[in-house]
Parts: structure tokens; C-alpha cells; sequence
């Protein structure tokens, strides 16, 4: 079926329930740099990326450019440490959803995380979702969330042989999610409980527990009518 429209997926808390394991599995990878002592807030960050994260802890704990070589390093740590781990699970419905739109609908679909690309594959490997490379941007080389997912429509124009898609939503479970949706006038979709009322309370217009409750038709209507208006 030819895509008209895309869907732009986070992963974390958004396909894959890995929020508090990454997070500790990012801690421990700072650790392994040699790096004892920084600011765990990550809210505290001006971009929610790993690339953009551990480089500022990085420079400035160590005095040191976070090159290429120090990016991968760190990047093998978050790698390994995952494989130490049990198979992440997904956030119910997830793969299920994903088929559907690639199969059944005219939407498109790609992926931008902020988390970095070994891992970022391995979790989608890991809950069962078929991608083409093409389709996953990861923050290895880009600081800025709206850089990754404003190439991740790139990247699926390309992909999809489109010139430009009718319509684009973005779905993901954090606030920094729809910071980069509003910012890229893009329609957004929050995924997750845990902060539902802090996405309601910042303008997201649909917000679901998980994709058991994803109606396209449905959130489409909510989505573009509110967007119009």
C-alpha cells in the first residue's frame, strides 16, 4: 500500500518498557568512562539524548573532547550491559500496532530515539519489530531530539519514495516528546501512565495507557480536528 502519512516512534517507555533499566544501564556506562561523581537529574539537560548527556558529563568531569573514540566506547558499554540483562519487554500492543500500520493502513512508519544505535536496534530486535535500518535514527551524531526526528522524516521520505507525507504524528512517553513534536508542528500521541497528566497538562490531545487502545481512525479525527482549530 502506498504511505501517504508517517508515524515517528520513540522507543524507550514508548515501544520497549526500558525507562528505569536504561536509565540505570546509562549510570552504570558513565561509571565504566571513569567517571565517579555527576548530575544523575537528567532533566536537568538542555537535550534528552544520550550523545548530548554523556557528552556534557564526559567534557566536563574529564577535561577531555568526547570524540569519536570515547563515543564508542561508551556506546559498547550501554551495549554489553543490555546483554547482561533480561529481554526487555514491550509496552503492550506495540509490535502488534507497528504491523498493523505497515501492513494494513497508508501510514508510514520510522524511528527516533535518543538513545544510541546498538542499543536502540537491540531493543527493537528484542520485543520482535521487523525495521530497515534506514527507518531508525539514533543520537550517536546528533545532539538536538528535533535533528533526530526531523531526519528520521527524511529518512522515510526517502524510503517510502514520497516527496513529502500529508500528515506526520509523533508518539512517545515523555515530555521532551512532545516538547520536540510542538517545536516540529507535529501532531503527538503520548504513550504511558506515568506522565499522563504532565503531557495533558503541556497540550497533548491523546494520551493512551498502551496501543491496546490505539484507534486510528479515531485518534486521527481528535488529532487533526484539534490541530485545525
Amino acid at each position: 500500500m502506498q504511505k501517504k502519512n508517517l508515524i515517528v516512534f520513540d522507543i524507550d517507555g514508548t515501544l520497549t518498557d526500558t525507562v528505569k533499566s536504561y536509565t540505570a544501564n546509562f549510570v552504570q556506562s558513565i561509571h565504566q568512562l571513569g567517571i565517579s561523581k555527576f548530575d544523575s537529574d537528567f532533566g536537568n539537560y538542555k537535550h534528552h539524548t544520550d550523545s548530548y548527556i554523556s557528552k556534557m558529563i564526559y567534557e566536563k568531569e574529564t577535561g577531555k573532547s568526547f570524540d569519536a573514540s570515547a563515543i564508542q566506547e561508551f556506546e559498547n558499554h550501554l551495549y554489553n550491559n543490555m546483554l547482561s540483562e533480561e529481554t526487555c519487554s514491550e509496552i503492550l500492543g506495540a509490535k502488534q500496532i507497528v504491523e498493523y500500520l505497515e501492513k494494513e493502513t497508508d501510514y508510514g512508519v520510522c524511528y527516533a530515539t535518543g538513545s544510541m544505535r546498538k542499543t536502540a536496534k537491540l531493543k527493537l530486535d528484542q520485543i520482535g519489530i521487523d525495521y530497515h535500518d534506514y527507518q531508525l535514527v539514533a543520537s550517536n551524531e546528533i545532539l538536538e531530539r528535533e535533528k533526530i526526528v526531523s531526519t528520521a522524516i527524511e529518512h522515510a521520505e526517502i524510503f517510502y519514495n514520497i516527496d513529502k507525507f500529508d500528515n506526520i504524528i509523533s508518539i512517545g512517553d515523555g515530555i521532551w516528546d512532545l516538547k520536540t513534536a510542538k517545536n516540529l508542528n507535529l501532531h503527538f500521541i503520548g504513550i504511558g501512565e506515568k506522565n499522563c497528566d504532565t503531557l495533558m497538562n503541556n497540550g497533548a490531545k491523546v494520551v493512551l495507557t498502551n496501543f491496546t487502545f490505539f484507534d486510528l481512525e479515531l485518534i486521527s479525527m481528535s488529532l487533526f480536528s484539534a490541530f485545525n482549530n
